[in-house]
């Protein structure tokens, strides 16, 4: 009797600490794959959620991101950012980089600036913008601004998954640097909830360009 008297307020505790510390349930998943004209997988393709279904509020997510300068190199070269996302793009060669852009979604010029923070660049726009260096001219690099913090980024074979989506109806949307599809052409309606059918985006692709060498040493110019 005297072990029981103390069991259940003990019993009592451990059910309030497990309370306190579960996470609330997960969302709703969508997986599925891009693949292009061949069927094979395609890498480097993001789909992301285009609209909202009414009354879902995005989660907050960080507003600020980073597209680095390393051996005349834009890291990373593709960089996926919501919109209104303020994007540093810190110079870490011994050397003097002038990054523009004169993209519509976003145009802007950073002057000549070497170990030194440059200004960062608001993206306030959903769109593609292509980054240069106007010392370099063989640097390039894409930020692509999305109109939503749900999107994901398919690995080698072409997979992806979307996560922790409240349930509802969405608008999803595929887009790749090589895709010589629209990507209004490829909008898919979904419903988002514990059996979300398999997505599957298909794209036609230009051949890519040989990137060219780099030139010089890191120290030059």
């Amino acid at each position: 009797m005297h072990q029981q008297k103390f069991l259940f307020p003990f019993l009592l505790f451990l059910l309030g600490v497990a309370l306190l510390t579960t996470s609330p349930a997960a969302g709703a998943t969508v997986s599925g794959r891009v693949v292009g004209s061949d069927g094979k997988g395609v890498a480097q393709a993001i789909v992301f959620v285009q609209a909202l279904p009414p009354g879902v509020t995005p989660p907050p997510v960080s507003q600020s991101a980073i597209m680095d300068q390393v051996n005349k190199t834009f890291v990373p070269g593709l960089l996926p950012v919501v919109a209104g996302t303020e994007v540093h793009f810190p110079n870490h060669d011994q050397i003097q980089h002038h990054v523009y852009s004169f993209s519509r979604t976003k145009s802007f010029e950073l002057p000549l600036y070497k170990g030194e923070e440059a200004s960062p660049v608001v993206f306030d726009k959903a769109g593609v913008v292509k980054v240069g260096c106007n010392i370099h001219d063989w640097m390039s690099g894409i930020i692509l601004v999305l109109p939503t913090p749900y999107y994901a980024v398919t690995d080698e074979g072409g997979q992806f998954t979307l996560q922790d989506l409240p349930p509802g109806a969405y608008t999803l949307a595929c887009w790749h640097a090589l895709s010589q599809v629209k990507v209004e052409e490829t909008v898919q309606q979904v419903q988002a909830d514990e059996n979300s059918p398999e997505v599957k985006f298909t794209l036609s692709l230009a051949t890519a360009r040989p990137h060219p060498a780099i030139r010089g040493a890191r120290g030059d110019r």
